[in-house]
């Protein structure tokens, strides 16, 4: 019997609590707002739009011009721009 009596206090609880977050919810997807936001990447003239400047950006303006980025050092201590106070390669 007073297993019966603590299941149903837990169980009013538990519904008093429920319905007092439902109510809530509700309230406030009503305060929401109702317009829904977009980023520039969702729209297909702009991803057309961006690929073709890319594309424009990325063409070389003549065939002799080659590779416009530097070639890397192989080996770090080539690297002249290296920290001469940083021990960690040593």
């Amino acid at each position: 019997m007073k297993w019966l009596v603590f299941v149903a206090v837990a169980a009013g609880i538990l519904i008093i609590f429920g319905a007092t977050y439902a109510i809530s919810r509700v309230l406030e997807k009503k305060r929401a707002p109702k317009y829904k936001t977009t980023a520039p990447d969702d729209d297909p003239q702009f991803l057309r739009d961006l690929a073709k400047k890319l594309k424009d950006q990325d063409a070389p303006a003549s065939p002799e011009a080659g590779s416009a980025e530097p070639e890397a050092p192989i080996d770090p201590q080539d690297d002249k721009d290296s920290d001469p106070s940083d021990k960690r390669d040593q």
